[in-house]
């Protein structure tokens, strides 16, 4: 028999009739296993009476069709999607109440655009609204089985339960009426059908925990193979589901189980199986003390294989990492120099805080940056190369992530991360100097305060920074630049080895002799990526006889009201500044900053293209480190500037006293910060500190960087000057504290600029060749006044407009600017832009020498 000749059939079979008495057009629910890739009429069924029928069809773009005539109404339907006839297996559902008609493929609703006619008019009959059922001659294409007709709806609960496990669902199909007879009632075949075939589920079960599964469901002779009554723990085994019928589409299995040892501790394991393959799937669900994974390898007609991974939470697995980490260390390094939030007893499954822990702990977890807040699992103190390379290695072996501080200074908070080993160098600071070459091995823990302080009272330096909070080891690996910058160059220039833990625990000195490449990259190619350094090998430089640090200081602030005074053009002084550190004859110049404040835009003026950048006047500072005595720094301020039209509206001279013991509290703290103090001082109409304290105190900021190129600024003025006067900055900041301005840090001098080739290769700093830093800056809160406010502080109403000048900053297009320096470090800048050229050298580097293939050395801007 052809296959037309079957359909054919199977149409004949399907229109036959049934009396009126049993007719279910009021209420009914019809369901039918369908497979069709073309379609046509699914099912007809009409009374005695020509006039009442319900029909059901499939068109070519696979909608459902649905039409039902009573005496007194036509209702339609058509699903709006269609896809029915893709070849596959559905259960079609259809419901029917009082002119309602809802249609379900798979146990899914689907959405049906309705029609309904009226076929009474005036009390009469419009028998030309009317069409007979058989007006179709398209003949149902495909396989049809299991059709029900019920006198009552379905639920969507019970559509679901039986298109999940069709075998167990026998009240549907004892209530059938029997549409058909009773031989035929789940077999509308035709003589083309094709045999369902057998069904089975391979799955791979990797129980990676410590307990042993019993099964806890009854097994059921439906399946001719299935799960284990056992699952034994830290085993990885394959078991086969097999349905023993294949009279159905699809089959569900579930079972149950629960850990031999921990009756709470459960594993439910759901399978659904469907010759439509796309609707497999398995659902594994665990106690929460568990964590699951299924993948699912291949889905066929016939087979469906997973592999199901139960392994313990992760949380409470590094919680017993930690706590047998805190075992080990416990053992090594002293319980006062071990920080967590608790005691932690494993056994029992305690942790206990006393008030005093718990407040050393939060102290501990301060940053810097007090604008972020982190919490890491623990914080260790280690005062030796030895203790550090035991808390590395436990915490390795742990599985714990590490992160490494020094002086704590990182903007972006990297040095102390969340859930974290936290490895704190800073009583790691012992200093010896050779006092025959002048090198100086120096802890990472050394903060310049007491660094410079001890290294002048030996007559010698190095090229340090500018804030005494500061410690060696992040500033040195980033570069390093400060108030000797064009005498010395970046720190890093001076470092001519390092004591170095790798990463599988072992401790190398790498110098020019002993792995070069990596003392390269410690030199400018930043922190923590290559490994833990525990101590810096620096060449320092005699102290001159006298050295003074200045101020210079154009349109004040009034001290009164804090209204900007407007004397001289922002321009001008930034043009001189820029001049004179591109001069050859500026060498006594050492070391310079400049200072420019941010401005609120005017109101008539709605954007920053609108203002004249030739005549707009901002508070402007220079800072500087002069070699030299009085006499020969003010000839430099009169011939450079007064004699220029550029008279400073304030001077301030102050001498570093040359071997001043005090060499280390004279630092220049405030070439970056903001004094809050001298603010209130001069409103208050009292003298000023010579060192406020709160420019070297931790306060909440963000910043952003750049550099200008080799040939300077030249069509950049103008948007740096645009950026700097900006709507984000608001009148009244600087009263509440809220500071928002640009330090321009000098890097051109006699160091790079007689620097010849062979030299320049010697660090990994990628930014010889420029003329100096822009750094954007936003600070809040200086002041302990301002913090003990807490959250009641009127400086929150304006943070987010500040924020969003760093933001606008950052992306604003400033002509012959260039990359970003990473002691500046903010996140939002793609890594490769701080290394510029280098980084794929570092990157090579890191992978050849670090020996840490799984790069527990890492942190967002750290070399990856």
């Amino acid at each position: 028999m052809d296959k037309l000749e079957a359909s054919r059939n199977i149409r004949a079979v399907i229109e036959k009739s049934l009396p009126v008495s049993t007719s279910p057009l009021a209420i009914f629910t019809y369901q039918c296993w369908l497979k069709t890739s073309a379609g046509g009429r699914v099912f007809h069924y009409k009374t005695d009476r020509e006039d009442t029928y319900f029909a059901v069809d499939i068109n070519s773009l696979g909608h459902i069709e649905c039409v039902i005539n009573t005496t007194l109404l036509r209702v339609e339907a058509i699903s709006t999607l269609g896809g029915l006839n893709d070849g596959q297996w559905h259960l079609l559902s259809i419901c029917h109440e009082y002119h309602e008609i809802s249609c379900y493929v798979d146990g899914e609703i689907t959405h049906t655009q309705l029609n309904n006619l009226s076929l009474v008019a005036d009390n009469e009959f419009l028998i030309e609204n009317v069409s007979l059922p058989n007006h179709r001659d398209t003949h149902f294409d495909g396989e049809i089985f299991g059709i029900t007709i019920l006198n009552r709806l379905l639920t969507r609960t019970e559509i679901v339960d039986y298109y999940r496990n069709p075998a167990q669902q026998r009240s549907i199909s004892e209530n059938n009426l029997y549409i058909y007879q009773h031989q035929d009632a789940h077999n509308i075949r035709g003589e083309n059908f094709i045999p369902l075939k057998r069904q089975k589920v391979l799955l791979v079960i990797f129980n990676d925990t410590e307990h042993q599964f019993i099964k806890t469901t009854t097994d059921s002779n439906t399946y001719n193979q299935q799960l284990p009554k056992i699952i034994p723990p830290h085993e990885r085994r394959a078991y086969i589901i097999e349905c023993n019928y294949n009279t159905w589409p699809n089959f569900s299995y579930l079972v149950n189980y629960t850990a031999s040892n921990q009756a709470d501790i459960t594993l439910n394991i759901e399978v659904f199986k469907s010759l439509t393959a796309y609707r497999s799937n398995i659902k594994v669900t665990v106690a929460n003390e568990l964590e699951r994974d299924c993948l699912i390898i291949q889905s066929t007609e016939e087979e469906l294989s997973a592999e199901v991974r139960i392994s313990e939470n992760l949380v409470i697995t590094q919680a017993k990492n930690f706590v047998n980490f805190i075992n080990e260390v416990r053992a090594h390094i002293p319980a006062d120099n071990i920080i967590t939030g608790g005691h932690y007893y494993s056994e029992q499954q305690l942790s206990i805080s006393t008030g005093k822990q718990m407040i050393a702990y939060q102290q501990a977890c301060q940053l810097f940056n007090r604008r972020l807040q982190k919490k890491p699992l623990a914080i260790i103190k280690c005062t030796s190369t030895e203790e550090v390379k035991i808390a590395y290695k436990a915490a390795i072996d742990y599985n714990l992530p590490i992160s490494v501080r020094s002086g704590g200074n990182d903007h972006e908070g990297e040095s102390t991360e969340t859930n974290t080993v936290v490895l704190d160098l800073l009583k790691m600071d012992s200093l010896t100097l050779d006092p025959i070459t002048g090198i100086a091995a120096i802890g990472p823990g050394n903060r310049f305060i007491n660094l410079t302080t001890a290294l002048a009272k030996k007559g010698v330096m190095i090229p340090h920074g500018t804030s005494g909070n500061v410690a060696l080891a992040g500033f040195i690996m980033g570069g390093g630049s400060g108030p000797w910058t064009r005498k010395y160059g970046m720190c890093c220039e001076s470092l001519l080895q390092a004591e170095i833990v790798l990463g599988i625990g072992e401790t190398q000195v790498v110098s020019v002799a002993n792995k070069p490449e990596l003392l390269w990259a410690l030199k400018g190619g930043g922190g923590l990526s290559y490994g833990i350094v525990t101590r810096f090998f620096v060449q320092t430089f005699p102290l001159p006889p006298c050295l003074i640090k200045f101020e210079l200081e154009w349109n004040c602030y009034d001290k009164q009201t804090q209204e900007l005074i407007e004397y001289t053009p922002t321009k001008d002084i930034l043009q001189r500044w820029e001049a004179i550190i591109n001069a050859d004859s500026t060498g006594c110049l050492i070391g310079t900053n400049l200072k420019i404040n941010a401005r609120h835009l005017p109101a008539e003026q709605h954007k920053t293209t609108d203002i004249d950048t030739e005549s707009i006047k901002h508070n402007c500072l220079m800072y500087g480190f002069w070699e030299g005595n009085s006499a020969s720094l003010n000839h430099f301020i009169q011939t450079q500037f007064n004699e220029f039209d550029l008279v400073p509206n304030e001077i301030r001279i102050e001498g570093m006293g040359g071997l001043t013991k005090a060499y280390g509290e004279n630092l220049m703290a405030n070439w970056e910060r903001e004094s809050f103090q001298h603010l209130q001082a001069d409103l208050q109409g009292i003298s000023r500190s010579p060192n406020p304290a709160d420019v070297d105190e931790p306060a909440p900021h963000k910043v952003t960087s750049r550099l200008v190129n080799q040939t300077g600024l030249r069509d950049g003025y103008k948007s740096l000057l645009e950026s700097l006067t900006s709507r984000y900055v608001l009148e009244g900041n600087r009263q509440l504290g809220l500071f928002t301005y640009v330090t321009l840090g000098a890097i051109t001098g006699d160091y790079y600029r007689t620097m010849g080739e062979e030299q320049r290769s010697r660090s990994a700093f990628p930014y010889k060749d420029r003329q100096y830093t822009i750094q954007y800056q936003t600070w809040w809160n200086n002041a302990l006044q301002e913090k003990q406010q807490l959250q009641d502080s009127q400086v929150f109403t304006r943070i987010n407009r500040a924020l969003d000048w760093i933001d606008a900053s950052r992306n604003y297009d400033i002509p012959n600017t260039s990359g970003a320096f990473i002691s500046f470090k903010d996140k939002a800048i793609p890594t490769d832009v701080y290394f510029d050229h280098n980084y794929a050298a570092l990157k090579r580097i890191k992978a050849a020498y670090s020996q840490d293939s799984f790069n527990h050395f890492r942190s967002r801007k750290s070399i990856i």
